[in-house]
């Protein structure tokens, strides 16, 4: 049986594009909006009156809904996620070290409204961290070495 969503925050826009892998933006830039983002979480953290402990071990899902058919590379979509996951690290999650949390992305159609859903729920055990399901344990260390 999964574990209920501990939290879900519905961010009203894109993850900022100044932290795409492909931003060309001076740092003072990025960390301007790197705080605006941060601030803005926070606020909503706080309307839904979020009180618990971090989390020791989470999965943090992101899901990214585009506003148009233009097409967009995923893996920029996913670095511009960053301050989203920074501004939970300390907060919802304890920390967003590998092995801590494990971070899904998703993407959906969401017409002339675009929108970051972001949902956090505890996990028990080991968390996977960034590798693929099946690159998982002393396999993944291996696969990956040899790669």
């Amino acid at each position: 049986m999964a574990k209920p969503i501990a939290l879900q925050i519905v961010y009203p826009e894109l993850p900022p594009r100044e932290f795409s892998l492909n931003a060309r933006v001076h740092w003072s830039r990025k960390y301007s909006v790197g705080i605006d983002v941060q601030n803005d979480i926070v606020l909503l953290l706080l309307e839904q009156g979020w009180s618990m402990s971090p989390l020791e071990r989470a999965v943090v899902r992101f899901k990214i809904g585009l506003p148009d058919k233009r097409r967009r590379d995923m893996d920029n979509l996913i670095s511009a996620c960053k301050p989203l996951l920074d501004a939970l690290t300390g907060r919802v999650i304890f920390d967003d070290k590998i092995g801590a949390v494990d971070v899904e992305y998703s993407w959906f159609e969401s017409p002339r409204k675009p929108q970051t859903i972001i949902e956090v729920e505890e996990r028990s055990g080991d968390c996977r961290g960034w590798l693929p399901a099946s690159r998982t344990g002393s396999t993944a260390s291996s696969a990956w070495a040899t790669g």
